[in-house]
């Protein structure tokens, strides 16, 4: 493939995972293509403005990935200009909503790396694996933790909401995550994903059984950042139960989705940060499949 069709690959499969994560339905607590879930500001339409709007910083990400010849260390300082840029486009297209400001994160990341993998084994071989694009996160986010969140000297104001949470409760979230090569996306979200595409269900259904299968082991920040460490745990519990009726493979798990959904709305239980590890499954397996 060539370096323009790589690219542009690429990026078009990063935006397609932000649409597909934000209109499968019903999405227990989450913007959807039925209702707004746990959130007043918000709807199915800022999201399409925002991922819109984010869509040139995935195209930008994955070509510095695949032009990218230093450590994959740098190439994570590479990109950060082009976030902090999509970030304020993202604002501008929301009117001052963050939709998508994690994700735009660990999306950006997925870009840059699948970009250096693909570059890297140009001529090579066989398909690029997400162990591969996975192992490249992991070095791209070599003391990632260590850096931004351990070594913070800011006011509390100045905090970002997953720095504050790490201070507050030591959760390290998704830099966490990356600095660990994304293992939930890896070993929950891959093979939940992989099962209900062999199952052969609608994309719908695939999706909902992928991020309630996420929902049981992602340390989700936007959770912890609403409510409390507890609710998390109640949330994980939540998701554990529906994956054992079979998720949404089955009519009966299905059915504890939708009522999760309104449960979920009517208290205001958000499960973003898994909202994003479905958009990033839904990404690699697209890139390595």
């Amino acid at each position: 493939m060539r370096n323009d069709d790589c690219v542009r690959y690429i990026g078009s499969k990063a935006v397609e995972a932000m649409l597909m994560e934000a209109v499968c339905a019903p999405a227990p607590g989450l913007v959807d293509r039925y209702n707004s879930g746990a959130h007043t500001d918000m709807d199915i339409f800022t999201f399409m403005r925002s991922t819109a709007a984010l869509g040139p910083a995935m195209h930008s990400c994955a070509a510095c990935g695949y032009g990218h010849e230093e450590n994959p260390r740098a190439l994570l300082q590479r990109i950060r200009p082009i976030g902090r840029q999509a970030e304020a486009d993202m604002f501008a297209a929301t009117g001052g909503v963050n939709t998508q400001k994690g994700l735009l994160f660990v999306m950006g990341i997925m870009c840059a790396a699948a970009g250096a993998v693909y570059h890297e084994r140009l001529g090579s071989e066989g398909a690029v694996t997400a162990e591969q694009i996975l192992g490249y996160v992991k070095e791209m986010g070599r003391h990632l933790v260590a850096q931004e969140l351990e070594a913070m000297q800011l006011a509390e104001k100045d905090m970002t909401a997953g720095q504050r949470l790490f201070k507050q409760y030591g959760i390290r979230g998704i830099r966490g995550e990356v600095e660990d090569g994304l293992p939930a996306v890896l070993y929950t979200g891959l093979p939940a994903y992989k099962a209900a595409k062999k199952a052969g269900v609608s994309d719908d259904v695939m999706l909902l059984h992928t991020l309630l299968a996420l929902m049981t082991v992602t340390e989700d920040t936007t959770i912890v950042h609403r409510h409390n460490p507890q609710q998390l745990r109640d949330v994980q519990a939540d998701a554990q139960r529906i994956m054992s009726l079979g998720g949404a493979l089955t009519e009966e798990g299905f059915q504890a989705i939708v009522d999760l959904d309104a449960s979920y709305s009517s208290r205001r239980i958000s499960p973003g940060g898994s909202a994003d590890l479905l958009a990033v499954t839904h990404f690699l397996y697209e890139v390595t499949a």
